[in-house]
């Protein structure tokens, strides 16, 4: 269902301190996630709960707003946008949302590779990897948010999303997790701040300068392994391709982002195998349900219907890999 960017853009104008200054507001992301869209004039950012329903239940808008702003007040944290409003009632443009501010920059995309990304030496983009290691292996230094609720475990976060895999319906995905649950999670000290999805896309850049870490929405306390882990998804491995913007030279491999990372976070990434299964396993859940949702009607979204090709590729990883550990 699309929004009335009209409407938003005047109830908006009535609502907020500073609003008569809005010009329009333009879509920028819509779809199963929180949605992103521009606010012209003051050059703000509005995230709303996603128009075509949640694929994955991650924090709320508000929620989201809520860890933006502590994140905020973190010393030594991450580049965050700051939060303009914060608005419960539905009532004002139909559903909760919040305002933040627009950040200087762009991420680089996932497929359509930017100029500025792939025209400068490769030590431009060796530079931008290990400030994208670093940004995230910091947060291990950091103290758990107590926004973030309590620290959750390995086993218990890889849980929750074969849970998730086992609503979906795929017996695949719920039995790989139980090879992987049979064994303890290894542990790389105490718990800290995870972000949850620290793709390169979600990292915004400024003349090769990090400007702004973005998309907080599945961040949690527990290991940080955790990211390293998810992060290590996206490059090369013997056992899945890397993503489009790590087949870029000068791109960092395996060897050199666990370098980086430990070197920033201070800690071992000893048993990182373990987290990197189960970060796949949660790749896969999702899969899983997109699948779930196009097979069932749910949804009609055409870049659904090669999501069951996807998940026989990542499931076939996700079980190399246990092989690869001894899982």
């Amino acid at each position: 269902m699309s929004r009335n960017t009209d409407a938003i853009a005047a109830a908006l104008r009535d609502h907020l301190p500073g609003g008569a200054a809005i010009r329009a507001v333009v879509p920028l992301t819509t779809g199963f996630s929180n949605e992103t869209y521009r606010i012209e004039g003051p050059d703000w950012i509005l995230r709303l709960p996603p128009s075509a329903g949640a694929m994955v239940e991650g924090h709320d808008v508000i929620a989201q707003a809520r860890v933006y702003a502590a994140l905020g007040e973190v010393e030594h944290g991450p580049p965050v946008p700051g939060i303009v409003a914060i608005c419960e009632d539905e009532s004002v443009i139909g559903a909760p949302f919040f305002v933040m501010e627009c950040m200087a920059g762009e991420p680089v995309a996932e497929i359509q590779l930017q100029d500025w990304f792939t025209g400068p030496d490769d030590a431009f983009r060796t530079q931008l990897g290990r400030k994208w290691i670093a940004a995230f292996a910091s947060l291990a230094k950091l103290a758990p948010l107590v926004t973030l609720g309590d620290p959750v475990s390995p086993e218990d976060d890889a849980r929750m999303w074969q849970g998730f895999a086992r609503k979906s319906g795929c017996a695949d995905v719920v039995a790989a997790f139980d090879r992987l649950l049979a064994h303890p999670a290894p542990l790389s000290g105490p718990p800290a701040i995870i972000h949850g999805d620290v793709k390169l896309s979600n990292f915004m850049w400024d003349d090769g300068s990090l400007s702004a870490v973005l998309d907080w929405e599945m961040a949690l306390n527990g290991d940080p392994l955790a990211d390293l882990a998810y992060a290590l998804l996206w490059v090369e491995s013997p056992h899945h391709v890397a993503a489009t913007p790590h087949r870029q030279p000068g791109m960092l491999d395996r060897a050199a982002i666990i370098e980086v990372w430990e070197a920033t976070s201070g800690r071992s990434s000893a048993g990182v195998g373990w987290h990197e299964v189960a970060q796949m396993g949660k790749t896969n859940a999702i899969i899983a349900e997109g699948v779930a949702m196009f097979t069932s009607g749910r949804s009609d979204d055409p870049k659904l219907a090669v999501f069951q090709k996807n998940l026989d590729y990542y499931l076939g990883a996700m079980h190399a890999m246990l092989d690869a550990e001894g899982l």
